[in-house]
């Protein structure tokens, strides 16, 4: 995808998964943009301010490395890669991480996600914040410890809660009832962090100590014959009971 609007600062987006799909839509009326096959470097332009790297973290070095000759800002947008693996392949470098979870095809607020950049120079800093504020307001400086923490946190928040949410739409499928029933208790949950700590939200029997309960769940969870789902429900029931004494 090219942008054909003859704008000043341009940008090459090498991938074409979620992230990188994402990147050239919260771009195209903004700069002129550029996706980028990874493999072919098929749609690279001969001449581009800022090259984004947005490919699984096990190729981000592979790609930096099979770069056509350039004098580019080349960046990736991992929360786990260092900035570093960067430098033997460009004089300016860093990191544009965008703190969200992205599906090529499902719409998003571009102007909500948390933006968080890092630059081998204050020059680089100052250029990916720029293009970080074309998208959203919301853009912060994050070394690359920084955002190991923050991508852990990620994890736990949206991937794990996902799993979970899948294990209950499961149990609801398998007894003949619609998971999208969860949904009004999903987004209250979610509603209620925005004023309180998760901690005070908690609720059900782990946070009641209801033994009682627990106990009839897990013997309903052993009868199912999935001894990790099982696991999975005493942990986070002892987490839940541990951090409510």
């Amino acid at each position: 995808m090219s942008s054909k609007i003859n704008y000043t600062l341009s940008v090459a987006i090498i991938g074409t998964g979620n992230v990188a799909s994402h990147l050239c839509k919260a771009l195209e009326d903004k700069v002129s943009v550029f996706q980028v096959n990874p493999h072919s470097f098929e749609g690279m332009p001969p001449h581009t301010d800022i090259i984004i790297i947005s490919v699984k973290d096990s190729a981000v070095s592979e790609v930096a490395a099979n770069l056509p000759e350039n004098d580019s800002i080349v960046v990736h947008t991992s929360g786990s890669v260092p900035m570093t693996v960067l430098a033997p392949f460009a004089s300016r470098f860093g990191v544009f991480y965008p703190l969200q979870t992205f599906t090529k095809d499902v719409p998003l607020n571009y102007s909500e996600i948390p933006f968080f950049i890092e630059g081998n120079t204050l020059e680089t800093s100052s250029a990916l914040s720029h293009l970080a504020t074309l998208i959203s307001p919301y853009v912060h400086s994050a070394d690359s410890e920084s955002r190991k923490i923050l991508h852990l946190a990620s994890v736990f928040a949206c991937n794990f809660s996902n799993a979970l949410i899948g294990v209950a739409a499961n149990i609801l499928t398998e007894a003949g009832m619609d998971y999208h029933i969860l949904l009004p208790l999903l987004r209250q949950t979610i509603a209620k962090l925005e004023t309180m700590a998760p901690t005070e939200a908690q609720t059900g029997p782990a946070a009641r100590k209801d033994l009682q309960v627990i106990d009839a769940h897990m013997k309903m969870l052993d009868k199912k014959g999935d001894p990790a789902v099982t696991k999975i429900y005493e942990s986070l029931s002892n987490l839940i009971i541990n951090k409510k004494s």
